[in-house]
Order: structure tokens, then C-alpha cells, then sequence
């Protein structure tokens, strides 16, 4: 038997990996495409919901707000997230989480939408859409008159609980309960694989560079989409690459900042790593007082875009701030203050981050395509169906080349039985 080169093994790794995995990792590209201009479907598809006769005016304290809201749900939700008004004349959004008796599903919609890579609440200061906190309810209220504009209960048909609720949950856990995460994590694993063994694998001989760069006129099947696979390979590499790596690290972000750690500190950014001590004895302060603490603790051209709620004790206060030439949420300003100690105990601004910081913060932004321009948010797009691409052209050449195999010993063995 002949003995494979590395190069040769390589190749037969990446083949069979592609083969055998093939569905989900197409399934993880195109939903990830689809996520990256969601935020941009009611614009195109006019269905940007109702608009509202809103009073006008000053806008009621956020209290007020809240104690409105919750006149109009059960006793079964527990206010959780209020967003702000992003313009005048909009509504206010107040979003609660179902009572969980058994005392974790409430804290669930604050922490883990950050940390599981569903693209809810993807900056640290950004507010989690509804599909963060699938089962409770939001509300939208007229910030002046207080007036209840709207009620939903669970999932919104055809919005972001809905069609756009069910991508966020296959791109961040296959919709598979328990492991789902995990079995992304790895598939991210794998994309890194594939990408870097293609690479290997492509690599040409000196004076071959031309050929292996374009995709050949006339070519034959097999050659067609030879040529598509390593020319789109090559030419998406570094962006398939790095959306796979920050994929990696939304899920893992522990082990990766534990290697970043060893050359510059870096902190888990995630929401849910900031936590506080409750004190016997003493009163949590109210929204209205932690709201006060952070607003004397930020810089003047910051606006107060949302606050969530702690849902356990051992939570925090989050408020999250905007600057007005922000280009996305994602790049909000997250305040955090002790409900029991009645003191901001920690501020993340991007314009102020460390370096082992800024780069745990920016893995969302650029996993996402948000806050780096049109340009960067299509090549991430693009990047979601080149899977798809890998996976047709490569099924194709390994049918074409089993075919081709299987003729030939055809051949011989019609050869042999007439000699």
C-alpha cells in the first residue's frame, strides 16, 4: 500500500469532514447570512410594524414607564429589559421574563443572551431583542402619556420571536437542546479546519498561481467546479476565516481569553460575569436610583438607550448608553451598578478598552458584520454561502472522481473477462 504524504492525509481529512458534516455547517452559513441584514428586513419587506399617535412632551420617569407595563401582563412575568425610544415619536419597549419558580429562567434572559452566539444582545450594552426572552412578553407604552400601545405574549409570528427567533436559535445551537451549543462550537472548530487545510491543500507549484486563481472558460464539469471551489476558496478565505474564529469565541470565550491572557489581560465581557454580593438586612435601590448612579458616572454626550433589570439577586443594574454618531448598538457603553452596595462597580466604553479587552470586545461586531460598514457586513454575508458553495462543487467532484473509478474498474474487469 502506498504510503499518503501530509499533504495528500491533509486532503483526505478535509474531504470527508466536508462530506460527512456538510448539512449543518451549510445550515450554520446560510442562517448566519440571513442574520446579518435582519435588522434590515422590515425596511425591506414594509413590514416595519404600526406607527403610533404618541403624545408629546417630556417622557415619564422609567418607573413609570415599568408600573404601566406591568398592569397589562400577569403576575407570571417579572420586568426584565426596558428599551428607549431610538427617535422621537417611538414607543418604548418594556420586555419581561416569565416567573421561573425554580429560580434560573429568570436571570437567563439578562446573561445568556450575550454569551451564547444567537445574535441577541450581541454588544455589551446593547438591549436583547424578543427572542432573548422567548415565553415572557413586551410592551409598548407611550414614554409621555403612559398609555399601553401594544401587548405580546411569547414569540411575535413572522418578527424576531418568530422566523427571524427561529434562525438565531439554529445559528446558535442547531435548535438541539443541551449540547446544541456546544456541537456549534466544534462545527466552528471544523470551519477553521477546512479553511486553513484548503489553504494547505490548494497551495500551487511555482508558475501555476494564474490558473489556480481563475475559474477556466470551457472547462470540463469536473474542472468547472474545481476551479469554482479553489478560486471562491481563496478569494474568501481571510473573512470565512475570521467569521469562523469569532464564531469559535462567542461560544468559548473563556480558553481563548486564557491563551489572549498570556499576552495582554483581557476580561470576560459577557454580562453575566458581572455579579455582586447581596447584603441581609439592607433594601435593593430601585430602577430610578441606579439609573441616577450611572447617569453621574458617564460622559455628557452619552444617552441613555435601555436598562435591564436584575432578575437575581446575585445581578446587577445594566444601562446601556449610546453616542449619537454610532453606527450600532453593538458599540454602546455598558454601566453596571450594585443594587445592594447602591454604586457603579464597573463601565465598559470601547473607546477606553484595554488591549486584551478591545480585542474580546470586537469578536461580535466583526462575527456579525455590524459596525464596520456596508462593505464588511456583505463580505460577512457572502461568507454565510460559501458552505453552500464548498459543499455542492465538493460533493460534485467527489461523485464525479468516484464515477470516473467506478468506470474504469469496469473497464478492466470487462478487459480481463475477454483476454
Amino acid at each position: 500500500m502506498k504510503r499518503m504524504t501530509f499533504r495528500q492525509l491533509l486532503q483526505e481529512i478535509h474531504l470527508w469532514l466536508g462530506l460527512i458534516l456538510f448539512l449543518p455547517l451549510i445550515l450554520l452559513g446560510l442562517t448566519g447570512s440571513v442574520l446579518v441584514y435582519h435588522d434590515d428586513f422590515p425596511a425591506w419587506f414594509g413590514s416595519e410594524g404600526p406607527r403610533y399617535d404618541l403624545a408629546a412632551g417630556a417622557p415619564a420617569p422609567i418607573a413609570a414607564m415599568i408600573a404601566a407595563a406591568s398592569g397589562a401582563v400577569g403576575t407570571d412575568a417579572k420586568p426584565a429589559a426596558v428599551s428607549l425610544p431610538a427617535a422621537p415619536g417611538e414607543p418604548a419597549t418594556i420586555r419581561f421574563a416569565r416567573a421561573n419558580p425554580g429560580g434560573q429562567g429568570q436571570g437567563q434572559g439578562q446573561g445568556q443572551g450575550q454569551g451564547q452566539g444567537q445574535g441577541q444582545g450581541q454588544g455589551q450594552g446593547q438591549i436583547q431583542g424578543p427572542a432573548a426572552m422567548m415565553g415572557g412578553a413586551q410592551v409598548k407604552i407611550d414614554p409621555v402619556s403612559l398609555a399601553v400601545l401594544d401587548v405580546q405574549k411569547g414569540p411575535r409570528p413572522g418578527g424576531a420571536g418568530g422566523v427571524i427567533g427561529i434562525m438565531h436559535q439554529l445559528h446558535g445551537s442547531l435548535m438541539i437542546p443541551g449540547i446544541g451549543r456546544d456541537i456549534v462550537g466544534w462545527l466552528g472548530v471544523v470551519m477553521l479546519f477546512l479553511g486553513v487545510s484548503g489553504l494547505i491543500v490548494w497551495w500551487p507549484r511555482p508558475g501555476q498561481w494564474r490558473q489556480q486563481l481563475t475559474i477556466k472558460r470551457g472547462a470540463t464539469t469536473q474542472r468547472f467546479n474545481r476551479d469554482l471551489h479553489n478560486t471562491f476558496g481563496f478569494w474568501g478565505l481571510s473573512v470565512f476565516v475570521i467569521v469562523s474564529f469569532t464564531g469559535l469565541y462567542i461560544v468559548y470565550p473563556q480558553p481563548i481569553n486564557a491563551v489572549v491572557g498570556l499576552v495582554a489581560p483581557v476580561r470576560d465581557l459577557r454580562p453575566n460575569a458581572v455579579s455582586v454580593m447581596p447584603q441581609q438586612g439592607i433594601a435593593p435601590i430601585d430602577v430610578t436610583a441606579a439609573i441616577a448612579l450611572a447617569q453621574s458616572a458617564v460622559a455628557p454626550d452619552l444617552a441613555l438607550q435601555g436598562v435591564f433589570l436584575p432578575q437575581r439577586p446575585d445581578q446587577p443594574y445594566r444601562l446601556s448608553y449610546a453616542r449619537a454618531d454610532q453606527e450600532s448598538a453593538l458599540f454602546n457603553t455598558a454601566v453596571f451598578v450594585d443594587p445592594w452596595a447602591a454604586r457603579v462597580i464597573e463601565m465598559r466604553d470601547p473607546r477606553s478598552l484595554s488591549a486584551g479587552d478591545t480585542f474580546a470586545f470586537y469578536q461580535r461586531p466583526l462575527h456579525y458584520g455590524f459596525g464596520w460598514g456596508p462593505v464588511w457586513q456583505f463580505l460577512v454575508f457572502l461568507s454565510g454561502l460559501l458552505p453552500l458553495l464548498f459543499s455542492v462543487t465538493g460533493l460534485t467532484m467527489w461523485w464525479l472522481k468516484r464515477r470516473r473509478r467506478r468506470q474504469a474498474a469496469l473497464a478492466r474487469q470487462m478487459a480481463g473477462q475477454v483476454l
